[in-house]
């Protein structure tokens, strides 16, 4: 039986493009450091892709 994982999940509503992060430790997230450096790149990948190519913006 494999690990549990817990989702992350950021979508323009604009163009419908969703990213997602996930994660074996949630609680990880509480750590405001942590948790607003997975929100600000899940943010500006969705963002990226009003301005660039998809190739170009999305390395996951």
């Amino acid at each position: 039986m494999g690990k549990a994982t817990y989702t992350v999940t950021v979508t323009n509503n604009s163009n419908g493009v969703s990213v997602d992060y996930e994660t074996e430790a949630p609680a990880s997230l509480l750590i405001p450091d942590v948790g607003a450096q997975v929100i600000k790149d899940l943010v500006n990948t969705v963002r990226g892709y009003d301005t660039e190519e998809e190739t170009d913006v999305c390395g996951w």
